[in-house]
C-alpha cells in the first residue's frame, strides 16, 4: 500500500469526488464534473492528484459470501507486544487475511478471514497462524450473516471530527521502512 508522506489539504471538492467515485467509480470525468459542479480538466487533474497520492484507490469491491466463501470470521489476536511488527507483516502476507489492524483494547490486533469452509478455518488457526512465532492467543468468532458490508470508508466526516487546520494527519507506523 502507498503512503503519501504529506498529507493532502482536502477542500470540499476534494471530498465530493471522494463521495462520487464511491458512488460510481466508471463514470467519466465529464460526468463526474457535473455532478460536483466543477469543470472537466479540474475534475482530471484532482482525481489523478488523488490516486497518485496513495489516498484513494479504484478497485472492485464484492462481499465474501457472493464469492462463494461461507466461512468468515473476525480474529481478536494477544501477542507478544516486543514481536508486533513482525507478527503484523506475517499476517499482512497472507492472502486469507482480508483485513488486519493493530488495536487498543481486548486484543492487540483484530483481522477478519475468508474461508471456503470451516475445515479450511480449523487448519488456519492449528496450522499457519499458529506458526506465527509470538502470538499469544487467538479468539475466532464466526460471522453467520452480514447485516452491512459497506465501503464507504473515507466519506467526509462530521466537522466535529474532521481535524483542526494544519494538525498532523499523518498515519502511524509499526516500524520504520527499511
Amino acid at each position: 500500500m502507498r503512503r503519501h508522506t504529506m498529507p493532502l489539504q482536502l477542500d470540499a471538492l476534494d471530498w465530493k469526488l471522494i463521495a462520487v467515485l464511491q458512488e460510481n467509480a466508471c463514470l467519466t470525468n465529464k460526468e463526474i464534473a457535473a455532478r460536483v459542479g466543477s469543470s472537466e480538466p479540474t475534475v482530471r487533474r484532482r482525481v489523478k492528484r488523488l490516486l497518485a497520492s496513495g489516498l484513494v484507490r479504484i478497485v472492485a469491491v464484492v462481499t465474501p459470501f457472493d464469492l462463494g466463501y461461507r466461512v468468515v470470521a473476525l480474529l481478536g489476536i494477544l501477542v507478544d507486544q516486543s514481536r508486533l511488527p513482525e507478527i503484523a507483516e506475517a499476517l499482512a502476507a497472507i492472502p486469507e487475511v482480508r483485513f488486519a489492524g493493530v488495536t487498543s483494547g481486548s486484543y492487540d490486533i483484530v483481522a477478519e478471514v475468508w474461508f471456503q469452509n470451516t475445515e479450511d478455518l480449523v487448519e488456519f488457526i492449528s496450522g499457519r497462524l499458529r506458526a506465527i512465532q509470538g502470538l499469544q492467543r487467538v479468539e475466532t468468532i464466526q460471522v453467520l450473516k452480514l447485516i452491512r458490508y459497506a465501503y464507504d470508508w473515507g466519506a467526509q466526516p462530521s466537522a466535529a471530527l474532521l481535524p483542526a487546520p494544519g494538525a498532523n494527519t499523518s498515519r502511524p507506523r509499526l516500524a520504520p521502512s527499511p
